[in-house]
């Protein structure tokens, strides 16, 4: 098989795989919603003061339920959106004071739906080679060879590089995607749900697949899911989000086994299990989530929290860390229990 995409070999980058690569830093983003003659413009705060970090080579995981602001942060990484607040370091280099261009070939996404991310008046090949056009990299023949190379390694048939994305499965559309993302050579991927709009049995594939990429271009991936089971496979690190702020981080697997914030107890919780007779799982916290345009003030959490104490109204809880992470919770602070006790499971 000829070599046509040339990524630098894993001996190279291992001499630098202890470097934290992304580190976000006190990141906030808020939006202006509504305004008129008749109300008035209100604020939300969909990230807010989020630090988390991802070395070369990781994989950071992001969960959270729908609205906890970690869509909008991999759009912040992205260079989509940029912070309202706080700053973003890459290589150790302020994001701000990288282009657009050059931040693009650097980190690239792939995102959930995969038939919307991909345009459907274009072949394969012009999809895939789109970005190869934007960045000058290639021309003519040899980048057609880039991009026959990069779909076979993504496990595309060659016989489809002329179809269309309403001719694809939906497995074939997200391996479409992430040629697209693989083809400049990305430093970072950001995985925003690529597999919940798939079948489990595709899930699975792509999961597989996203792992051997990782491994054979030593990718670093910031992997967005709501789903634990995916995240337990994939991750390194995991970082739990709850209306805009990281309320528990640390290596994947001392957050799913310690479990030390009640929301992060309630998310495992929910996870589906094979046996039938057990049911639904029952989450225990409450009604759905709050209405992110007026938080409650203290921990956001404390409305829904089965462990809640009178100063978790009142009180923003400060950050505990230790060798297992990083946790802002009352439990772990003086106002609580002891840092020592566990909670209960």
């Amino acid at each position: 098989m000829n070599q046509i995409i040339e990524l630098p070999g894993r001996a190279e980058r291992a001499a630098t795989d202890a470097s934290v690569l992304l580190d976000c830093r006190n990141l906030s983003r808020t939006f202006i919603v509504g305004g008129s003659l008749f109300s008035k413009a209100k604020e939300l705060r969909a990230v807010d003061r989020v630090n988390v970090s991802v070395r070369r080579g990781e994989v950071l995981a992001i969960v959270g339920e729908s609205g906890s602001g970690k869509t909008t942060l991999g759009r912040m990484m992205l260079g989509i959106l940029p912070p309202t607040s706080g700053e973003m370091l890459l290589d150790g280099k302020p994001v701000s004071g990288i282009d657009r261009k050059t931040l693009a070939r650097r980190i690239q996404p792939i995102f959930q739906d995969p038939y919307s991310s991909l345009n459907p008046r274009k072949t394969v090949a012009q999809i895939i080679g789109l970005p190869l056009a934007v960045h000058g990299i290639e021309a003519g023949a040899a980048r057609d060879r880039r991009v026959e190379e990069i779909m076979e390694r993504v496990g595309l048939s060659r016989r489809l590089i002329h179809s269309y994305p309403n001719q694809l499965s939906g497995g074939q559309r997200q391996r479409v995607a992430i040629a697209r993302a693989l083809v400049v050579q990305p430093e970072i991927v950001v995985c925003d749900e690529p597999t919940s709009a798939l079948d489990v049995s595709v899930q699975a594939q792509i999961l597989n697949l996203l792992v051997d990429l990782r491994n054979e271009f030593n990718l670093t991936y910031i992997f967005i899911s709501h789903d634990l089971g995916v995240v337990e496979y994939i991750a390194d690190q995991l970082a739990v989000m709850y209306m805009g702020q990281v309320v528990e981080a640390g290596p994947r697997h001392e957050v799913l086994e310690q479990r030390r914030h009640p929301y992060t107890q309630a998310l495992l919780g929910s996870v589906l299990t094979p046996d039938p007779s057990l049911g639904l799982p029952d989450l225990q916290i409450g009604r759905g989530f709050p209405d992110i345009m007026h938080p409650p003030s203290g921990c956001h959490f404390h409305p829904r929290c089965p462990s809640a104490m009178p100063v978790c109204s009142a009180v923003e809880p400060p950050a505990f860390r230790d060798s297992a992470g990083l946790v802002h919770c009352h439990l772990f602070s003086g106002e609580g229990s002891s840092a020592t006790r566990p909670i209960a499971q």
